[in-house]
């Protein structure tokens, strides 16, 4: 039997992917409401000095901690629902009151970014002035109920300086005490100051009393990339999408990234280059940035 030599093996070549811009969350169980928040915030670059300085606060570090292994690998959400005290993590719970827990715990100097102000007037069909306040917000709520069915346009709110009305009549009349009666009357509300990042949500779900339940609206919303407030100019850069009812659903979160000005859909863990922005809109998030922060 003639010998023959063995064939020399063929090297394999590796092939290095090339490394991740962005990195997901992991979904505790029913934590997707928070990891689309957290995503948006890390990509919320105006809180970043803010975070970096030394804080007491145990939210602020958790924050930083969060940020910094997003920028080299997937992480965990444990130790940040623990300092929210979150309990069941099974739980469905609503975005945009998860960014409210965060800015109630974080330091002044984080949350004052988002801080703005409404003014509320109430007038009575004479144009008495019955009552005016100014509160300050975080969140921006927009309602649907009142929209067509096929179009929504965040941009025509803002048109005028009167974000909301509400009218007074019949058996929720208001007493004026020029008139010195019950009339009918006007509340307005005017944003009186602006925050540097502003936060829209958009309240898709209201309360239906011939069938005493909740109603999801499916209208299409305009979502304009700049948007014009008075004096000041804000650019989109993130939105919080829901799917789903009011009790149950999943969140994502469609971002600007800072890194190549691409927009990237978070989905817990995975994460994926976006070629739309076609989404199910619940929060927007609009900064008052420079020529830089353009989605152009």
């Amino acid at each position: 039997m003639n010998e023959y030599p063995e064939a020399p093996k063929e090297k394999r070549q590796r092939v290095s992917e090339p490394p991740k811009l962005h990195h997901g969350l992991y979904n505790q169980g029913n934590t997707c409401y928070l990891n689309s928040v957290l995503q948006v915030l890390f990509m919320t670059t105006e809180i970043h000095d803010r975070l970096d300085r030394v804080s007491e606060q145990e939210t602020d570090k958790e924050l930083r901690n969060i940020f910094t292994r997003l920028k080299q690998r997937e992480c965990t959400t444990e130790a940040m629902t623990r300092v929210l005290e979150i309990k069941d993590v099974h739980r469905q719970c609503d975005a945009a009151e998860s960014l409210r827990m965060i800015l109630r715990k974080v330091s002044p100097k984080i949350s004052e970014v988002f801080l703005g102000q409404l003014k509320y007037t109430t007038k009575c069909s004479q144009g008495h002035t019955i009552n005016e306040e100014t509160n300050p917000f975080w969140i921006l709520p927009l309602s649907l109920k009142h929209s067509s069915e096929r179009n929504y346009s965040v941009e025509e709110i803002f048109k005028s300086e009167t974000i909301s009305k509400e009218t007074f009549e019949g058996n929720n009349k208001v007493f004026c005490d020029r008139c010195q009666t019950e009339t009918t009357g006007n509340s307005e509300c005017v944003m009186a100051e602006a925050p540097q990042i502003l936060v829209l949500l958009l309240k898709r779900f209201t309360f239906d009393l011939n069938s005493r339940s909740h109603i999801k609206s499916d209208c299409c919303v305009d979502v304009p990339r700049e948007l014009q407030i008075k004096d000041r100019k804000y650019k989109l850069y993130a939105m919080v999408n829901h799917m789903g009812s009011l009790r149950s659903g999943h969140y994502t979160a469609t971002v600007l990234s800072n890194v190549d000005r691409a927009w990237y859909e978070f989905d817990d863990v995975r994460v994926k280059l976006q070629n739309s922005l076609s989404a199910r809109v619940q929060s927007l998030l609009e900064s008052e940035r420079g020529d830089e922060g353009t989605t152009e």
